[in-house]
């Protein structure tokens, strides 16, 4: 079993408990497992939930993912401590354990924000203002939550410091949901369309072991007939940048998002 299974079941057997301790203190909530046992159980659950999705989608950004899982791992640890030792603590060293869980949450969550909505690449001016909206409000977001932690410590913020951040908890959100939504249900022409190139076609090649002439299929596994050397070979149309598929296009700009195509993805016709 490789490092990265064992980290993956690890993460889903924290995630088994804490359904099982939550179902418990819902069916029995007698029962004699400590409240400190019980809450750790569930909230280790969520944020090893968090850290998979952090580790499954965060792949292209590794710096910005692992800030993410820092600042969840090191709330984490801030937020037990406060439950285990809460009764050896006076309410300042309390309160000061809980705002710096909570100062790492909201960088690890911020940064979790930019993790998923930084790679989009948005084509049309709209989209690409929302996806720009969606970041800036974040960032403000996260400036006016971390002051507040700082300035005014955990649950002690005025009307005015709650207001603002709910109100741009809210923009964050609509704006990151409409990004999100225009870059995975936006019409792609052509992609899909009439006119592509097959999916498999005959390519003549030359083995490159033992030198014989081989014809196989194009996108498929195939083997030569002399030597068996496994031989595959990709044929795929160029797309622009955006995504469309610039089969029979002999203009010199895309007609989805209007970027200049280079010469060597132009179509051209063979006589």
């Amino acid at each position: 079993m490789s490092q990265r299974q064992i980290v993956l079941w690890g993460f889903l057997g924290f995630v088994g408990l804490a359904m099982v301790a939550g179902a418990i203190a819902v069916l029995f909530p007698r029962t004699r497992v400590s409240d400190e046992i019980l809450f750790s159980l569930i909230l280790i659950g969520l944020y090893a939930l968090g850290v998979m999705l952090v580790m499954t989608f965060g792949s292209k950004m590794p710096w910005t993912r692992l800030g993410c899982i820092l600042g969840l791992v090191v709330s984490l640890v801030f937020f037990l401590i406060g439950i285990w030792f809460d009764r050896a603590m006076g309410w300042r060293l309390e309160n000061m354990i809980y705002v710096s869980g909570a100062i790492a949450l909201t960088i690890g969550c911020g940064l979790v924000h930019r993790l998923f909505i930084w790679p989009i690449k948005p084509s049309k001016i709209g989209a690409v203002v929302l996806k720009w909206s969606a970041v800036v409000f974040a960032v403000f977001t996260t400036g006016v939550v971390l002051y507040g932690f700082i300035a005014d410590g955990f649950g002690y913020w005025g009307r005015v410091h709650i207001r603002t951040v709910g109100i741009s908890s809210i923009l964050t959100a609509g704006t990151t949901i409409a990004t999100v939504a225009i870059a995975i249900f936006r019409p792609k022409l052509l992609i899909d369309g009439p006119g592509m190139l097959a999916t498999s076609m005959p390519v003549l090649v030359t083995c490159p072991r033992c030198q014989s002439g081989v014809e196989v299929k194009s996108n498929r596994e195939s083997r030569c007939g002399g030597c068996r050397l496994k031989i595959r070979v990709e044929v795929e149309e160029p797309r622009c940048g955006c995504g469309y598929l610039l089969y029979e296009l002999e203009s010199d700009v895309c007609p989805e998002c209007g970027k200049a195509v280079a010469d060597e993805d132009r179509w051209t016709r063979t006589v």
